[in-house]
């Protein structure tokens, strides 16, 4: 039987998120910064962090389709839904929710360039540095420290949905007898 174990508590997450805003808005100042979300893990982590800035932030969205191929191409990426905002001349900060392989986001920065913005950078919600494939940084991450395992809770989890409403970090346990623990 798998149970939720929470790693890190809605005000947990909510402290660094503020400590990262105030790095951000530290670092940029009074420039024009557009936070881009990579759909859908983003959203919690997008919607939370844009209330934190002050001045305000504009906001758009990615839906960036990866799948893995069968041969030995590794992962393919598409860009399903491209951002509307023009980000010429302005900073570019992509959110993502888990960033391990860096391939995603690779591939939006390249999409992105082509706009010629005045930075992009990318800051993470889960930053897991030791999983990267490709030569990406995230210049903020929220939570590096977080233990392997499925992720589950604000904004993450399956693809239809159960239990990514949950308001804590999570990872799931699978068949953990709690008289060893």
């Amino acid at each position: 039987m798998s149970t939720l174990r929470v790693v890190y508590t809605a005000d947990q997450i909510h402290r660094r998120l503020e400590e990262m805003v105030a790095e951000i808005s530290s670092d940029y100042g009074e420039k024009e910064l557009i936070l881009v979300g990579i759909l859908k893990g983003t959203a919690f982590f997008l919607a939370d962090i844009s209330r934190l800035f002050d001045p305000s932030v504009a906001l758009d969205f990615e839906f960036v389709d990866v799948t893995t191929a069968a041969d030995d191409r590794g992962e393919v990426v598409s860009l399903t839904f491209a951002t509307r905002i023009n980000v010429e001349g302005r900073h570019v900060l992509i959110l993502k929710d888990v960033l391990h392989s860096g391939v995603t986001e690779n591939y939006l920065i390249t999409h992105l360039s082509q706009q010629k913005p005045a930075s992009i950078e990318v800051a993470a919600l889960v930053d897991k540095p030791q999983l990267r494939s490709v030569n990406l940084s995230a210049r903020y991450a929220v939570l590096t420290d977080v233990p392997e395992g499925y992720l589950i809770g604000y904004g993450l989890g399956p693809s239809h949905g159960q239990h990514t409403n949950l308001p804590d970090l999570c990872v799931i346990t699978e068949g953990e007898d709690s008289a060893s623990a």
